[in-house]
């Protein structure tokens, strides 16, 4: 199977704007509007498996071809290494839920001194985990947005300037002289005494 660098570069874009979407909902530790919450962080980790799978998805449906060319393992490639940041995402959401589902079943406990610590662990831990889930995003739509660039055929005017290339025309004819012939110098001079 021989793809094509429009439809690979827009499906590399499609990709790289999904995550980025995502990236976009990702909620924001002490933010009123956009903080942690257990339902929230699940419809992030659904979205993402969705997403993952259209990774997958995409590689497979590449791969499946016995007569893969150079275009097609290279676009392979690039939504293959789209899949490691993409599970670093899935980790840590994982972790960002199973310290939300700790907080909640500790609330009754909130002012009890070891609680306390152990639910201020549990803050942390949040914060650090949903930084990591936005680097991890960013990486990933950054990758395929370069892979999509890379994949794009030049535009129609880097094509025609590259079929009048320099190399393939020929040379102008070499310029008259343009000195008077009063002003050459003559072949032999004379003195005289």
């Amino acid at each position: 199977m021989n793809t094509t660098p429009v439809p690979d570069a827009r499906a590399l874009r499609s990709a790289a704007e999904n995550f980025d979407a995502l990236r976009g909902k990702l909620p924001i530790p002490g933010d009123p509007h956009r903080g942690p919450d257990s339902v929230t962080v699940a419809r992030q980790i659904s979205e993402l498996g969705k997403r993952i799978t259209a990774l997958g998805d995409e590689i497979l449906f590449r791969t499946e071809s016995p007569d893969l060319d150079a275009h097609t393992a290279r676009v392979i490639s690039d939504f293959a290494a789209a899949v490691e940041p993409a599970g670093e995402v899935a980790s840590a959401l994982g972790s960002v839920a199973h310290q939300l589902s700790f907080l909640e079943r500790t609330e009754h406990m909130r002012d009890q001194p070891d609680a306390m610590d152990a639910r201020e662990a549990a803050t942390m831990v949040i914060g650090d985990a949903l930084g990591l889930a936005d680097a991890s995003l960013r990486d990933a739509s950054y990758s395929l947005y370069a892979a999509a660039a890379a994949a794009s055929p030049p535009p129609r005017q880097l094509r025609a300037a590259r079929s009048r290339s320099t190399t393939a025309a020929p040379l102008p004819a070499a310029a008259p002289s343009t000195v008077p012939p009063a002003a050459a110098a003559p072949s032999r001079t004379t003195r005289g005494r």
